[in-house]
């Protein structure tokens, strides 16, 4: 067994006088309360942005005002800390979780955002937390992040170079399904250091406005069959001037303290939600039709229901398993659980296809658009190569649990 490096933990004292807004009472019960009672708003506008091509900023922006949109931030930044090493681990997935029962792509922008305040949280200066994080703590704000390349063979080595110049460094590359990127305040880009040798000396993440000269835009790039408003476009660096102030982390930092690992869970939240918020819809769909007492429907809503309980099982398992401080076990149960939440929206897609008919695909019902999102987005799972790691891991080999693919 192999793991790259220990993991590395930041865990800010609470201060006695909050400069950001308090956060800290967030409570799971209020957040998902509220979200169910938002959840035909949330389908209605995400379809509208899944027609119109667009992020579906008005629901982040409903979560922004609840007081539901920066959930990672610890308690110093008078955040809740639910973060998967936080004080509540199981916060901001399970909300994430909740939002994608209304609408995927709305809980794929909330999933980006968090992870990268996570990061910038936890790896920022002293003086980045002052001048980027607390002041977007303050407002409506949007973060991305950014490894994704045309032709990358392996999630740590890049093509985008940057080159050390006087004052900071110089980006030329190319990215790709830069989720969030065109909304986005700040893109953490991960980049390779010009003339470095290896990703644990030359891997940097660097702080990119949408905005720098230089940074331009292919979002018309991003037709794919679902997962529409979730715009994830190409961003291209052209000598783009990065201040050594915008630069997160020693070089090697995302790969040595082992990021990758640690957003298994946020797709796995997507996943499950998805399929449960359509399961949902699918009940009250099949009880109009006064098909409650059919038993080929009932064998089907059983077969789902066996296959959403096991999931959901293994995803709280999962969640627990990184409260004990052992992180390659996590990683692997975490890459247990999106793989199993994967297969299980697939298997319980097609059996509500079978059961509900041609007609539930009409695009007044939501069944449609989220079977076009599920069928797009599991496939980031990386099953096979989540399968070989984990019997790699059975058979005493040397294995990357923080891989996907």
């Amino acid at each position: 067994m192999s793991a790259l490096h220990p993991l590395a933990s930041n865990s800010p004292t609470l201060s006695s006088t909050l400069d950001v807004p308090d956060r800290r009472s967030v409570t799971l019960d209020a957040a998902q309360s509220w979200i169910r009672s938002q959840r035909e708003a949330f389908r209605a506008r995400g379809a509208q942005a899944d027609r119109d091509g667009v992020v579906p900023v008005e629901s982040l922006q409903a979560l922004h005002a609840q007081g539901f949109w920066h959930l990672t931030h610890s308690a110093a930044l008078g955040g809740p800390d639910g973060n998967l090493l936080g004080q509540r681990p199981d916060l901001f997935l399970n909300v994430l979780r909740e939002i994608c029962r209304a609408d995927g792509p709305t809980g794929h922008s909330f999933q980006l955002h968090n992870h990268a305040l996570w990061q910038l949280e936890t790896i920022g200066t002293p003086e980045q937390i002052e001048n980027i994080v607390k002041p977007a703590l303050r407002r409506f704000s949007v973060f991305a992040a950014v490894g994704s390349e045309p032709g990358r063979v392996n999630m740590y080595e890049m093509k985008t170079r940057a080159q050390r110049v006087d004052g900071g460094w110089l980006v030329n590359g190319v990215k790709n399904f830069v989720t969030n990127g065109t909304v986005a305040d700040l893109i953490i880009t991960s980049v390779a250091l010009d003339g470095v040798e290896g990703y644990f000396d030359n891997l940097q993440m660097l702080l990119i406005d949408r905005n720098m000269p230089g940074v331009s835009w292919d979002d018309d790039w991003y037709r794919p069959h679902g997962m529409r408003a979730a715009r994830s476009p190409i961003m291209r660096l052209e000598n783009v001037f990065v201040p050594d102030s915008h630069v997160l982390g020693e070089p090697g930092t995302f790969a040595r303290q082992r990021w990758q690992g640690r957003f298994h869970l946020g797709f796995a939240a997507n996943y499950l939600g998805s399929i449960e918020g359509l399961y949902d819809w699918f009940l009250d769909y099949q009880r109009q039709r006064n098909k409650a007492g059919d038993p080929y429907t009932q064998l089907r809503v059983g077969e789902a229901k066996l296959r959403l309980d096991a999931a959901a099982a293994l995803f709280d398992k999962a969640i627990d398993g990184w409260r004990h401080g052992d992180v390659v076990p996590a990683e692997l149960g975490s890459m247990s659980a999106k793989s199993t939440a994967a297969r299980a929206a697939y298997e319980v897609l097609q059996t509500i296809f079978y059961s509900a008919g041609a007609t539930a695909q009409f695009e007044e019902h939501p069944l449609g658009r989220t079977a076009r999102n599920i069928e797009t987005f599991v496939v980031h799972a990386g099953h096979d190569r989540t399968a070989q790691i984990i019997g790699q891991a059975q058979l005493g080999a040397t294995f990357d649990s923080t891989l996907q693919r």
